[in-house]
């Protein structure tokens, strides 16, 4: 494996028709990263794509929810999967147009959750920091 290469993902804090709170997944079992944790929704940027359209592509295929522009910026991360790639991904804040999710079969199941409610989850770590930007 090529150490110089990395996968670039974008994830999305997706805000509910209110603004109060915001859609986590919970990640099948057998997923390679992260099996059985709550996560925001999002997915690896396709050769060519913008990150808008890396949003819009993600949000529709994993929860089935079309999304409001514009985007805010709420941070960075990085990680190495159990694969050994090494993932460098940034988050931003977007707002649904309706609460009626749908999700694929990635998904064991979702919530909206309130800022204060992820303590309450067993989320990947790193969450809450892009909660804390979104709700300031």
């Amino acid at each position: 494996m090529d150490d110089k290469k990395h996968i670039v993902a974008i994830t999305a804090l997706i805000k509910n028709k209110k603004g109060n709170k915001f859609l986590m997944l919970k990640r099948n079992k057998n997923e390679v990263a992260y099996p059985g944790k709550w996560a925001l929704p999002g997915g690896k940027v396709e050769k060519g794509e913008m990150i808008m359209d890396v949003l819009k592509r993600e949000i529709l295929e994993e929860t089935g929810l079309e999304i409001e522009e514009p985007k805010q910026f709420l941070g960075d991360y990085t990680f190495v999967r159990p694969d050994g790639h090494n993932v460098i991904g940034f988050t931003f804040a977007v707002k649904a147009k309706s609460n009626n999710v749908e999700i694929s079969q990635d998904f064991e199941d979702y919530r909206w959750v309130g800022p204060k409610e992820l303590k309450n989850i067993d989320y990947i770590k790193g969450t809450e920091k892009e909660v804390e930007v979104a709700f300031a």
